[in-house]
């Protein structure tokens, strides 16, 4: 299962902060019979579910003030509404501003980047920092079923420490990834602002069904093509040990290469940015695979050096590959300030 390790961080933050409020884990999740194991996909629809319903509060009890149930929908309900999916943004976010001082929402663009800022009044009711994250990635996920396409995430960052291994993030959010940031932030290409909205409030029943929690698909939008090229990149890896060019890749999908490079441009993307992504990506999955030598992660990883993995890493996470073997094995992520 993709991101079980933050699959199961989200659920045990819901869960502890219910517990704090005299839930049992009966309540919370009646099926349960895992002690000892991760929490999966099952589980956090559960808990986060069942939390926010005995709590009547929509955010699960980690902020001040609890939130009325059915907000979440009147937020959908209003913005399908709207014209583009920028006017949807902007309307949920005066939404929320009027419902809660406990967290807000901010759009900005600048230099074509559009950039949701999320700050939390009081984040010591968070511990686990979940709603950071939890909200940031809503706000993709949504925007993407809202126009019916892939919003490729060019950057993230979070003013928290990272919860677990670096790769469960790169799967979900892409490889520029940072944390201990001075602010919450994402950001995507702003030209999606101007895509229209395609859903209607009928399709809602839908989109908010209660469901398994798949934080990397969302129902309805099939995967673009950052997606499809990320993919590509990962076999060629597997296959050559090597980044193919991007005319190679253009080949293969049937369209030139200046058409490929435009399309990438459309949503804000760049091949090599692209190339960093997976190859990070890999090279940390090499890496928690203890059995694997350093020298044959650098290679699987596309690395022309055997210390070209050893350059990288310390650029990512300031520490050594060994190093970061540890701290996997001792139940770190990293240290303080990098990503």
């Amino acid at each position: 299962m993709a991101a079980d390790a933050l699959i199961d961080h989200y659920a045990r933050a819901f869960l502890e902060s219910a517990e704090a409020k005299g839930l049992t884990r009966a309540q919370l999740c009646p099926e349960w019979t895992g002690d000892g194991e991760r929490f999966g996909e099952h589980e956090l629809a559960a808990i986060s579910r069942n939390a926010k319903m005995l709590l009547g509060d929509e955010f699960g009890g980690l902020t001040a003030h609890p939130v009325p149930i059915g907000s979440l929908q009147l937020m959908c309900e209003l913005t399908t509404l709207s014209r583009t999916l920028g006017d949807a943004l902007s309307r949920a976010f005066r939404f929320y501003a009027l419902l809660t001082n406990d967290l807000s929402f901010a759009l900005d663009v600048a230099d074509g980047v559009a950039m949701i800022t999320m700050t939390i009044a009081d984040p010591s009711r968070d511990p686990r920092c979940v709603l950071p994250e939890w909200w940031l990635l809503f706000w993709q996920r949504y925007g993407q079923w809202l126009i019916g396409e892939e919003i490729p995430i060019l950057s993230v960052e979070f003013n928290h420490d990272p919860a677990v291994a670096l790769g469960d993030y790169f799967h979900v959010l892409g490889g520029n990834c940072r944390f201990a940031a001075p602010a919450t932030r994402l950001c995507f290409a702003a030209a999606l602002l101007d895509r229209r909205v395609l859903r209607e409030v009928e399709d809602l029943d839908r989109f908010l069904a209660p469901r398994p929690v798949d934080l990397v698909s969302v129902d309805g939008v099939e995967a673009g093509l950052a997606a499809a090229l990320r993919s590509r990149l990962q076999a060629h890896l597997q296959r050559d040990r090597v980044m193919p060019k991007l005319e190679v890749l253009a080949h293969e999908l049937g369209i030139c290469g200046q058409t490929l490079r435009r399309r990438l441009e459309a949503k804000g993307l760049s091949y090599r940015a692209l190339k960093a992504e997976v190859r990070r990506e890999v090279a940390l999955k090499c890496l928690n695979d203890d059995a694997m030598p350093i020298h044959e992660a650098s290679l699987r990883a596309g690395f022309a050096e055997p210390n070209g993995l050893s350059r990288a890493i310390r650029s990512w996470v300031g520490v050594s590959p060994t190093d970061y073997r540890a701290m996997m094995a001792a139940g770190q992520t990293g240290p303080q300030g990098n990503a």
